[in-house]
């Protein structure tokens, strides 16, 4: 495929080629974040609901 790219094309080609992979991988990155963002939030989320609990009565059946 490279080889019937003009000699001109080919650092063209090869920087579209890398800047494509660069966004790909800082998706990616971003939705790797988000995850973590949602599973700290759900285990806040799980802490505050043991802190309210009474004293020595947690309802581990709820």
């Amino acid at each position: 495929m490279i080889g019937s790219v003009g000699s001109q094309d080919a650092p063209g080609l090869a920087t579209s080629l890398m800047n494509k992979k660069t966004a790909e991988e800082e998706l990616a990155v971003t939705v790797i974040k988000k995850g973590q963002d949602i599973e700290k939030a759900q285990g806040e989320a799980v802490v505050k609901m043991i802190e309210s609990a009474v004293p020595g009565r947690i309802d581990t059946y709820a």
